[in-house]
């Protein structure tokens, strides 16, 4: 039997070219990774099938971090709050306008187009290649490194990686293959999504979710004249046919008569569910995106949870990669924080999932009665907001390996608008901390002293830390919204490259 040829890589292999797949290779390049991306598809998803069409104000601050953010920009639209409704009346907002973000506001975009945007800032790196219409086969692991064999129009062959990651999506072969269980919760209800150009009386900057006990529906604006129109399939209802153009169309002139379709682009039926891998770490192989946790259309938490997790994964690939003697604990620790982050955010689409499987009529008023109550206390309306932003994400940094110190600091759990897991704080609307963009963590002097002593004490504690921390600590103004307590008290927030806080130590001087 004649051998298959064998490219013995010095890159990092991603199988999927997704938005995801595709952010990891930029933000690796970043730290001069370089990766080649197996894709099955000859094009990105087509520009009719938008599947995730959201960016929340922290996917927004990854744009920003990758020197993207103006690029996007050209091309999105912005929705500034999401409004709950019954009937006519309407029971909340939630505005994105008043969050601790430098982005009051989510940017809508179809898939397609987020998908090209990231091709292309990833081909511009010079140290990602893309490889389309090369199919992953068959996956393992040999002498401490990650193998693939991948079916081309040029022939089947075999890859040999330090590291590879499956960003393949729901339906994850990757996942499959490595035998990794995926557990499954399901709502028991399906739902649907129609794109539509058209002319709604809607206003375009916020999007308008009406919770009808006979049938929920939405509406979303992600482009020029482009709606998203999601709505319940009830018990009973075929899903082929109440995505039909016909049925659709039908449906939507019911509850919009004013509507004016210019064209139907698409329809697809969906389960309302969501899977989570037992585990996103096996070997010299690591999970990703909708692989490790397949989350169903949820207002682009599924993407940006997805996104997010990339960010976390590559400084720590990036350490691996370059053989730091921490590796397997910080990609370990990568598996645990992203397990519960996605845990979180899918506790929270399981309270939309059952909301919109709601049909009971008197728990509908219920329903209605307590979003009003809610509406009423800001604190609580913004909290709802914020958490839907995945601005308040905390991950569980206790015990991780790029925070481990001896006992002369006191470590705290938080710091005046500090929190230990959470990313770097935002208190002035507007005013953004600068860090430097390095692959090493920083240290931001956090309390109140004089810079020669913080320098000092940032010297003795940087020798502490197992991982690299940039050589020059970040200073802020002493009368600086970043810094609080005592005059007497040396305090630091270590800082990783994706922003996250991974420690908070206390001194007293």
């Amino acid at each position: 039997m004649k051998s298959l040829p064998v490219e013995n890589e010095q890159r990092i292999a991603i199988v999927g070219g997704g938005p995801v797949g595709l952010a990891l290779s930029v933000i690796l390049a970043r730290y001069n990774v370089p990766t080649v991306i197996l894709e099955s598809r000859s094009q990105p998803t087509p520009r009719h099938e938008s599947r995730a069409i959201v960016w929340m104000p922290r996917g927004l601050e990854l744009l920003e971090w990758l020197g993207l953010k103006t690029t996007f920009d050209k091309a999105v639209v912005h929705r500034t709050a999401h409004e709950f409704q019954a009937g006519r009346r309407k029971l909340m907002t939630l505005s994105f306008q008043d969050l601790e973000s430098p982005y009051g506001y989510t940017a809508q975009m179809p898939q397609h187009d987020t998908e090209v945007l990231l091709e292309e800032a990833a081909r511009q790196t010079g140290v990602v290649e893309i490889r389309r219409n090369h199919q992953v086969m068959k996956v393992g692991e040999e002498e401490g490194q990650a193998n693939l064999t991948v079916d081309s129009p040029q022939g089947t062959y075999i890859i040999r990686a330090p590291w590879a990651v499956g960003t393949d999506g729901a339906k994850s072969t990757i996942r499959k293959a490595l035998s990794i269980p995926l557990k499954w919760r399901d709502y028991g209800t399906d739902s649907a999504v129609a794109d539509f150009e058209m002319e709604i009386n809607l206003p375009r900057e916020v999007s308008n979710i009406v919770l009808d006990p006979e049938r929920p529906y939405g509406f979303f604006h992600f482009g020029e004249m482009k709606w998203r129109f999601i709505y319940r399939l009830n018990q009973g209802e075929d899903r082929k046919q109440m995505t039909s153009e016909a049925a659709v169309t039908e449906l939507l002139r019911k509850l919009k008569p004013d509507v004016s379709i210019k064209r139907f682009l698409w329809a697809s039926a969906f389960r309302l569910g969501q899977g989570q891998s037992e585990t996103y770490r096996k070997g010299k192989w690591l999970l990703a995106g909708d692989a490790a946790h397949a989350m169903g259309p949820s207002a682009g938490a599924g993407m940006m949870i997805g996104l997010l997790g990339a960010w976390r994964l590559g400084w720590r690939l990036a350490l691996a990669y370059q053989g730091h003697e921490a590796a397997d604990a910080l990609l370990d620790d990568y598996a645990k924080e992203q397990l519960a982050a996605s845990d979180e955010i899918q506790d929270t689409n399981a309270i939309i999932f059952k909301n919109m499987a709601l049909s009971n009529p008197a728990l509908a008023r219920l329903r209605s009665t307590g979003l009003r109550m809610a509406s009423r206390i800001s604190s609580v309306s913004k909290s709802i907001t914020a958490k839907e932003a995945l601005l308040n994400q905390i991950l569980p940094v206790d015990g991780s390996a790029d925070c481990i110190i001896d006992g002369s600091w006191k470590s705290r759990k938080g710091y005046g608008s500090w929190i230990l897991g959470k990313r770097i704080p935002f208190p002035v609307q507007g005013h953004q901390l600068l860090l430097p963009d390095q692959l090493k963590h920083t240290l931001v002097s956090v309390g109140l002293n004089d810079e020669v002593e913080e320098r000092r004490y940032a010297e003795r504690l940087a020798e502490q830390v197992p991982v690299p921390v940039n050589e020059e600590i970040c200073l802020p103004e002493q009368t600086s919204p970043y810094r609080f307590g005592k005059a007497k008290s040396i305090v630091f927030a270590l800082v990783r490259p994706d922003q996250h806080v991974a420690g908070i130590f206390e001194r007293s001087v």
